[in-house]
């Protein structure tokens, strides 16, 4: 079971960083999933923490910049994604994301992201690919 946020900022703010990238109004393309991969693969949590961090942490606080028109398209400093983590995050029962329909609509990367995950740290995908 995962700590409270506060309780492991330190192995969080690393996560929440990469994973705040999906929330751009940009496409993060193959590199961009492949790097929020690697800091994900790096983590000690386990692929449904990742998915638990993701969806009950990052996604509160920046899904509403996936609305907008005029939403944010170059990324967040460190300080800022922790300071609103922090004040989003909400320890509560939600449905699980592959259920929730806007989850699945917007995140479909995460999918991606986390098979890259599984396969960084299957050691596979770095014998394939030298980049990872």
């Amino acid at each position: 079971m995962l700590s409270h946020p506060r309780d492991d900022i330190e192995n969080r703010v690393p996560v929440w960083v990469a994973c705040s990238d999906l929330y751009l109004d940009n496409d993060p393309g193959e590199t961009g999933l492949r790097s929020i991969a690697r800091a994900c693969a790096s983590s000690p949590y386990s692929g449904p923490d990742l998915d638990r961090i993701m969806f009950n942490e990052v996604w509160p606080a920046f899904s509403a910049n996936l609305h907008p028109v005029a939403g944010n398209w170059s990324g967040w400093d460190e300080s800022f994604v922790k300071e609103r983590v922090l004040d989003t995050y909400r320890s509560r029962w939600r449905l699980p994301w592959r259920l929730h329909p806007l989850k699945r609509h917007y995140c479909g990367d995460w999918l991606i992201v986390r098979n890259l995950i599984d396969e960084i740290r299957a050691g596979r995908l770095e014998a394939k690919d030298g980049s990872i």
